[in-house]
């Protein structure tokens, strides 16, 4: 069924890309530090890296960044928990 897999993971991007980008207007709003590192991290990516994105979707890249990672880890350990 690895059609099924692929529909689940392409949901769960397209999910962590909408929450990131609620979340990140959220907590910057909140916390003065994440809004300082998000402005760092968009400085980085936009102008010393170059990277041909606008500044409304380097702002997205961390928080997302995160949130993808989060679910990585969660699947491999549910992954890792039903083989054994």
């Amino acid at each position: 069924m690895p059609h099924i897999r692929g529909t689940v993971h392409g949901v769960a991007a397209m999910m962590t890309l909408v929450v990131g980008s609620i979340l990140t207007n959220t907590i910057r709003e909140e916390y003065e530090l994440f809004a300082q590192i998000v402005a760092t991290t968009t400085h980085l990516l936009v102008d010393v890296a170059e990277l041909p994105v606008s500044r409304e979707i380097a702002e997205v890249i961390v928080p997302v960044g995160v949130l993808m990672g989060v679910w990585v880890f969660a699947y491999e350990l549910q992954r890792l928990s039903r083989s054994d």
